[in-house]
């Protein structure tokens, strides 16, 4: 549970870093005209990740409990989404932002974050889809949909084959420590009968 409470307070100062890097483009982007995101959306979105991690640091004081990583994760999309949507839909600049949460939170958990992520991003990317929708043919979202699910599948997999070795080598450390403290047992208990 320790490992657990550190992983998700180390998502919880990646947000801090991710909400002012993203707040500062919006607004040089919004200034620039490169979009034409209301002030109103930028400062609510802005105002609605400071609570969020606000709140999960509070949770985090408390303890991790399992329910938190998915939480948080579905709230990053969400909001990633409604950033998104207000930034030019499938066109928005912000959109690869998605991959920060895929990766991010697939190197923590593994395979089953990745397909979770993946299939809230699914959802969350055609809400934005059917908000904005796009002209014409729909091939290039289509791309952009398998792409993402290739690599949420191929994070989660990577992350999952360093956990089972991370698992393999802790194991082997532990066989190590347990035959060197026989050891030392066993010499100890020689010792004293070669002094008699």
């Amino acid at each position: 549970m320790d490992e657990e409470r550190r992983i998700e307070q180390s998502k919880v100062a990646v947000r801090w870093l991710v909400v002012v890097v993203l707040c500062a483009a919006a607004i040089y982007l919004r200034r620039s005209g490169t979009i034409d995101t209301p002030w109103v959306v930028i400062v609510g979105l802005t105002a609605v990740v400071t609570a969020a991690n606000l709140t999960f640091s509070a949770v985090l004081r408390r303890g991790a409990p399992r329910w938190l990583r998915y939480v948080t994760t579905a709230t990053d999309l969400v909001l990633t989404s409604l950033l998104i949507a207000y930034s030019g839909g499938s066109g928005s600049p912000f959109y690869y932002v998605y991959f920060i949460v895929l990766v991010s939170n697939s190197i923590r958990y593994g395979m089953s974050m990745a397909v979770f992520v993946a299939f809230i991003y699914n959802v969350a990317y055609v809400m934005v889809l059917l908000l904005h929708p796009v002209g014409g043919d729909l091939t290039m979202e289509g791309v952009k949909i398998l792409a993402f699910w290739g690599v949420a599948l191929y994070a989660g997999y990577l992350a999952t084959r360093f956990q089972r070795q991370a698992r393999i080598l802790q194991s082997y450390e532990e066989t190590i420590a347990g035959l060197r403290t026989r050891l030392d047992e066993l010499e100890a208990a020689h010792r004293p009968q070669e002094r008699r």
